[in-house]
């Protein structure tokens, strides 16, 4: 596979894979499109030369010169490029000297399915698998008295779930049914209601029990990082909770469980769903939420039905740069690449999608370079793909976004998690409604 720039359509639809970047070895499963060489700089999101701190800088002082209990949320528009960004700060040479830093991120599987209760579990896990690993939990005991408290917790969240018996486990190594519990619960609560609700009724009955265990976890695991001389302090990073789509799970977590997770004994920083907005009872939470928003590359054109009419040039040499960054120039006409850019809306993951799908259009018609004809044909396909699932009511609320670059009301942020509508910022934020569905809203009041 090559490593780019690609020479070739068919290299280059592997390096365009639209995969976060990784920065350091344990990011994850790494793949050609995945390397941290193809990181281009954002541009200000409001086009100056000058701001006063990008969002990850913003984010990343928080965390350094706050206290050991500090919150921070990271939201925008999905496929923004938060996880790219969350590896990146993860990576930073001012961070790792100041932190041990743990990543939790939620696989696709759980998006639908999670609740409060769930992710404070899996904060546990995860402190829990990551301490084991680098030495810092004694699973070791002398004697009962001096039984870890993180372990007592372990057992009574066991017993609760699984029974007065726990899980039975045949010549297992001290400390291996802790191992089992979580590994088996991790998996149940993907698949199985009952786990989840078993779950739920736990942070009900005993609704310190996992924020105890977390505080446990963190106390011992902190404490042995000091006996060993190394001073640094745990940093969390939570990715993935900004594609919990589902409005009554996003106020499961963000509104009733909260609480829970502010007062978690460690620095965290929180992925926000960008449909999500923390009202006026919350808005204490505004300073310390950062927001990443599409590159800009459209203006407002309410009276235009045609994408390519709003195009707002000054950011559009930053698309080429991403591109040439993977890909041989030449390979792409410059029509072609606005084009993509235009109907991307600015999303990073979108513009990549529209690359790519050009790419298959291009091979099956056995063309070598993608040019303007062939985009145009993408876009058409793309746009059959975008508008399933929409009805009357959907495109009147999508009309009104068009028309007035503002949301009719609070329950049509939900467009924001289904990709149909973006947050723009030129100065001011205002909305707009995904380039591929401008044409489908031509005639509706």
């Amino acid at each position: 596979m090559s490593t780019g720039p690609a020479k070739s359509l068919d290299e280059a639809y592997d390096l365009l894979d639209p995969r976060p970047l990784l920065f350091t070895k344990g990011d994850g499963k790494r793949s050609a499109a995945s390397d941290a060489r193809f990181y281009t700089e954002l541009p200000q999101p409001d086009g100056t030369q000058l701001s006063a701190l990008s969002p990850m800088a913003r984010l990343k002082m928080q965390l350094m010169r706050g206290g050991g209990h500090t919150k921070v949320f990271l939201s925008g528009h999905v496929g923004s490029g938060k996880s790219t960004q969350i590896n990146r700060l993860a990576a930073d040479p001012d961070i790792v000297r100041a932190f041990e830093v743990v990543t939790l991120r939620f696989e696709s599987q759980e998006w639908d399915v999670l609740d409060g209760e769930q992710v404070q579990f899996r904060i546990a896990a995860v402190l829990y698998e990551w301490g084991n690993e680098q030495g810092l939990l004694d699973k070791q005991l002398v004697n009962a008295e001096k039984k870890k408290r993180w372990k007592t917790l372990f057992e009574q969240l066991e017993s609760a779930i699984y029974g007065a018996t726990g899980i039975t486990v045949k010549e297992a190594k001290v400390g291996g049914e802790i191992d089992l519990v979580v590994g088996k619960l991790k998996q149940e609560l993907t698949l199985s209601e009952g786990r989840r609700k078993q779950l739920r009724e736990l942070g009900e009955t005993q609704e310190s029990l996992l924020r105890d265990l977390v505080a446990a976890l963190v106390h011992d695991i902190e404490g042995k990082l000091s006996e060993r001389g190394q001073g640094r302090s745990l940093l969390l990073l939570v990715d993935d909770l900004d594609k919990v789509a589902r409005a009554e799970s996003q106020k499961d977590i963000f509104e009733r469980s909260l609480n829970t997770l502010l007062q978690l004994p460690l620095r965290v920083l929180y992925t926000v769903p960008s449909g999500f907005y923390f009202g006026s009872t919350l808005s204490m939470l505004r300073q310390p939420l950062a927001y990443l928003y599409p590159i800009r590359i459209l203006h407002k054109a309410p009276q235009s039905f045609d994408p390519e009419q709003a195009f707002q040039p000054d950011q559009f040499g930053f698309f080429k740069d991403v591109l040439h960054s993977r890909v041989e120039a030449g390979l792409f006409e410059e029509d072609a690449i606005r084009i993509a850019a235009i109907y991307s809306g600015g999303v990073l993951r979108d513009f990549f999608h529209l690359l790519r799908e050009a790419i298959l259009v291009a091979e099956y018609n056995k063309i070598a370079v993608v040019d303007k004809r062939t985009m145009k044909a993408t876009i058409a396909d793309a746009r059959l793909r975008e508008s399933p699932g929409l009805y009357a009511p959907d495109f009147d609320a999508l009309a009104h976004v068009h028309r007035t670059n503002e949301l009719r009301q609070s329950e049509d942020r939900r467009y924001l998690d289904e990709g149909r509508v973006v947050e723009c910022y030129n100065g001011k934020v205002w909305f707009e409604v995904n380039p591929l569905l401008w044409a489908m809203l031509e005639g509706r009041p």
